[in-house]
């Protein structure tokens, strides 16, 4: 009986031991002893700390690191062009961490009188009315318009981002140009390459055709065109 009664006596002290941690935490939770005062950036390369701190300052400050969730301000953040994912980390007693993810841009593409910026997946970075050159400019033969921030998933671009975003680390051509007409490809290098590439099936092997067209038919101050759209039978011109 007696360990039966000690039993009991557990089991009706669980919830009031629960209550006293639950009072405990909201306490904490809801006074300054762990509000956020200092906020922390890292990782970001083009979106200026500024710009975070703007947006996330006024939901952070004075907010208690004991919150459960900060989704709001993840989603707040992934509204600004350039960031893909923000990782939040609370360091203890006042300091928040916030490790930016940015997009990585891959081309320009033209959009009426617009240049849009695109990450791989599509997305728009920014735009301007005329593209700087660093990047290949991507055109497709049907418009496909998108704002910033938003997805440019026409069929065509997602095309022209695939196969971007999949050429070989060895293929060392520099590429300037890709136009897209219902999955289509063609583009051209900087050393005056002109290539019909096709379908993006084939895709490795297409590259292995072209790499060795290229070094047999390049030649100072000529323009070379090249059909691999069936890599088993290449055509090559040079003029």
């Amino acid at each position: 009986m007696k360990h039966v009664r000690k039993y009991r006596r557990i089991l009706l002290a669980v919830p009031l031991l629960v209550l006293i941690v639950a009072a405990a935490f909201f306490a904490v939770s809801h006074s300054s002893l762990l509000a956020i005062s200092r906020i922390e950036v890292d990782g970001n390369q083009t979106t200026p700390t500024s710009q975070i701190m703007a947006t996330a300052g006024p939901m952070l400050t004075g907010r208690s690191l004991l919150s459960l969730s900060f989704e709001d301000v993840t989603r707040a953040l992934d509204q600004l062009p350039f960031i893909s994912e923000v990782d939040i980390e609370r360091s203890f007693p006042h300091t928040i961490r916030l490790h930016v993810h940015e997009h990585h841009a891959v081309a320009w593409y033209r959009s009426g009188s617009q240049s849009l910026l695109l990450s791989g997946s599509g997305r728009v970075l920014k735009q301007q009315s005329v593209p700087d050159g660093s990047l290949p400019l991507l055109t497709t033969r049907d418009a496909c318009a998108a704002g910033v921030g938003r997805q440019a998933s026409c069929g065509d671009v997602k095309a022209g981002l695939s196969f971007l975003t999949g050429i070989p680390v060895s293929f060392d051509q520099q590429i300037t140009e890709v136009s897209v007409a219902d999955g289509d490809i063609n583009f051209k290098t900087a050393a005056k390459v002109n290539i019909h590439f096709g379908p993006l099936d084939d895709y490795s092997l297409k590259f292995e055709v072209i790499s060795q067209l290229i070094a047999r038919t390049a030649a100072a101050g000529k323009t070379v065109t090249i059909d691999v759209s069936v890599p088993d039978r290449p055509v090559t011109k040079t003029t």
